[in-house]
């Protein structure tokens, strides 16, 4: 699996190196798109409940491709969840695209990446996941980070 790195700065000052898996691997070649709507429900759900919060720390992202694949300067949201039911965390890492949709570039950790590589339904039920966190806003916590240098 090709990984995706990410370098988080908190405002705090504390920083936190994380390791995504490309999704490539995850969808035959190509990455999910996801609709425009999906993110104006996204916003909804976070003016809803407490348990959904955003912030800025995307700091620097490498591509698959090592140090010389520098994507930091891109419109990026790192999406970290967390199924309060069975205590598991789900990352998703999204390149926003110029006309509001997005791409599943990358997830994590890595023991869900690699749950993921052996299952046959994963393209189902990573699409289903992402519906879950704007449906079911009690089962999830949810933590949505941006890049820092956004103005």
């Amino acid at each position: 699996m090709k990984s995706w790195k990410v370098h988080l700065k908190f405002p705090d000052g504390s920083d936190k190196d994380l390791e995504l898996y490309d999704a490539k691997s995850f969808f035959g070649g190509g990455y999910l798109r996801i609709k425009r709507s999906y993110f104006n429900e996204l916003v909804k759900t976070i003016k809803m409940t407490k348990k959904y919060s955003t912030g800025r720390a995307i700091e620097k992202v490498l591509g698959p491709n090592g140090e010389d694949d520098d994507w930091t300067y891109n419109p990026w949201m790192l999406i970290i969840v967390k199924d309060n039911e069975k205590n598991k965390p789900f990352w998703f890492f999204i390149k926003r695209e110029k006309d509001l949709s997005g791409l599943l570039v990358a997830i994590g950790p890595k023991p869900f990446a690699e749950y993921n590589l052996s299952n046959s339904e994963t393209k189902r039920e990573i699409k289903r996941l992402i519906n879950y966190i704007i449906t079911y806003l009690n089962k999830f916590n949810c933590v949505i980070l941006l890049p820092n240098f956004l103005p």
